[in-house]
């Protein structure tokens, strides 16, 4: 009987905290936040996972050196401590992840543009197809139309450029730009009027304006490029920038 009482004993028996070489081992493998959490469960663990060494190690794993190079010195000279500058990161991250707009809801190959330019009884129609442009990672959103079969010459007066964007086999259309210009010019482009504001937005206008560059052969007008800037600083906007502002007019 007595031998049953002690193997009762021990199987009732807590095992023992985990050594302090082993909370040691665990905590370059844990999540920051986690750590924070752990180093909260006893002045031992705290002891533990709050030693400037393994927060050091998960700034430099988790971070980049841009992230707190401007403390650097300051951590140095012990007026900010590693388990701080992990904190502050951290907090950067969620703010810029809680900021990042979201991913626009169409796509190029979504998208037909439609250009046509007009003076008197001189008309261009250029259809360029989403799917079919290319850009790079780092390149603004532009259509190029040709025109130069069309002989806009630089006398002619009263221009209209007309920008429009037809949605999936016409199940919505929407014109971006409406614009009369009084002469061409051989040597700048122009702005068109403020953009139409998002039907979702309880404002004037859009913000942006219509960004329109042109090229000549001589007197003849050649290509006609047309992008999307915003009003005030006049950058060009890239693709998602543009998809996020024509899916507010084509798809509710």
């Amino acid at each position: 009987m007595s031998m049953h009482k002690e193997d009762d004993k021990h199987e009732h028996t807590e095992p023992p905290p985990p050594s302090w070489e082993v909370l040691s081992l665990v905590g370059p493998y844990t999540k920051p936040e986690t750590l924070a959490v752990a180093s909260c469960i006893s002045s031992t663990w705290s002891q533990c996972f709050s030693s400037e060494y393994l927060w050091k190690f998960m700034l430099n794993a988790n971070y980049e050196p841009s992230d707190f190079a401007a403390t650097t010195g300051d951590t140095m000279n012990n007026k900010l401590s590693y388990k701080r500058l992990v904190s502050t990161a951290a907090s950067d991250a969620k703010r810029r992840r809680k900021n990042k707009p979201e991913e626009p809801k169409i796509s190029l190959s979504d998208l037909v543009f439609i250009i046509d330019v007009s003076a008197g009884s001189t008309k261009a129609t250029v259809v360029k197809h989403g799917k079919d442009l290319v850009f790079g990672s780092n390149e603004r959103f532009q259509i190029e139309a040709d025109v130069g079969d069309s002989r806009f010459t630089t006398d002619m007066k009263e221009v209209r450029m007309l920008w429009k964007v037809v949605f999936r086999d016409y199940q919505r259309m929407f014109t971006i730009s409406d614009n009369v210009i009084k002469s061409l010019d051989t040597k700048i482009g122009w702005f068109t009027n403020e953009l139409p504001a998002p039907p979702n937005r309880y404002l004037s206008g859009s913000n942006l304006l219509g960004d329109v560059k042109t090229s000549f052969n001589g007197e003849v007008l050649d290509k006609v490029v047309f992008a999307m800037a915003e009003l005030g600083n006049w950058k060009s906007l890239f693709v998602d920038d543009v998809l996020r502002y024509l899916q507010c007019f084509l798809v509710d």
